[in-house]
């Protein structure tokens, strides 16, 4: 048994249809009517999986659309990689379709956007590896009292203690790991197949304390930048351990991956990345409104910041 059709009313059908098989690679069957009704319908048809049925008629009642409501809330379209999600969601917004959700690493492991289609429902672009534990050779990198090693499932335990504490996860807009299962799924789907993502471990007790990483930056259309990110267990805050990795990481994406520009975003809120950034040398880039939806569905601002090369201190 599986899923046949999702249907979905509109006062756009023509529209509708001209987006779904524009940028998500539909093709239509003929127009189907009924006179008497005063009913009009599509099916679009896709690589795999069910159809979608536009429907039209002239007595459907005009209901904004809600996202938190009871029902059908989104749609949601696989995509090949990471590459062809941040690619067609810089030409949705370039052509002045609506971004609710910027791309980024949910929860659960996919790599996800969310966009509106003509009537206002939500479109989820997702991407998810397949191979999900399949580790990555990350470079290991050492400073003068940490050691930056790729994850393993034996770091369960240790992000598990880490990441179950609410003032790391709400000040990231990840929720906080109910359990060890959790957090050793977190590592399967996002940490150990990731690239250039590293465990942040003290070199005197191997103790894992953080993590950090380099991404493409999803809001630019640069292959040469790209985007750095990290947490850090808050028993550590204070001693100065987020500094010495973001600046060997720094040195790192500059030096070694041949970056030009690094970018970073937090939230306003969050005054001790903000530290870490300024002393870093990054500049304040300014606020992207709206820019994330939480998993409480709580809507938060990005304070964005950059560095370029030749500000590398």
């Amino acid at each position: 048994m599986n899923i046949h059709h999702i249907a979905i009313w509109t006062f756009q059908l023509e529209r509708l249809r001209e987006f779904y098989i524009r940028y998500f690679n539909g093709t239509s069957n003929e127009k189907y009517i009924n006179v008497q009704k005063g009913f009009e319908s599509y099916f679009i048809s896709f690589e795999s999986g069910a159809t979608l049925e536009l429907m039209s008629r002239t007595d459907v009642q005009n209901v904004p659309i809600k996202e938190n409501r009871l029902g059908l809330t989104h749609l949601a379209f696989s995509f090949e990689n990471q590459e062809a999600v941040l690619s067609l969601t810089e030409l949705l917004r370039a052509e002045g379709y609506h971004i609710v959700s910027e791309p980024r690493i949910s929860g659960d492991g996919y790599f996800e956007s969310v966009v509106l289609d003509p009537d206002g429902n939500r479109i989820e672009c997702v991407y998810k590896k397949e191979q999900e534990n399949t580790p990555v050779k990350n470079h290991v990198i050492e400073t003068d009292r940490l050691i930056l090693r790729p994850f393993t499932e034996n770091d369960t335990e240790a992000v598990f203690n880490c990441c179950r504490n609410p003032n790391l996860g709400n000040n990231a807009g990840w929720k906080p790991h109910d359990t060890p299962e959790e957090s050793l799924k977190i590592l399967q789907t996002i940490f150990i197949p990731q690239k250039d993502t590293w465990a942040i471990t003290r070199q005197e007790d191997q103790l894992l304390i953080g993590a950090i990483g380099i991404l493409p930056d999803p809001k630019r259309e640069n292959s040469n930048a790209g985007m750095i990110g990290y947490w850090l267990d808050e028993a550590q805050w204070g001693k100065g351990y987020m500094s010495e990795a973001v600046s060997a990481v720094l040195d790192y994406g500059f030096n070694k991956l041949g970056l030009t520009l690094i970018s970073a975003n937090c939230y306003p809120q969050n005054k001790r990345s903000q530290r870490v950034l300024e002393k870093m040398g990054f500049a304040y880039e300014g606020i992207l409104h709206q820019a994330e939806a939480s998993y409480d569905g709580k809507i938060y601002d990005h304070q964005c910041y950059y560095l370029e090369k030749n500000n590398l201190k």
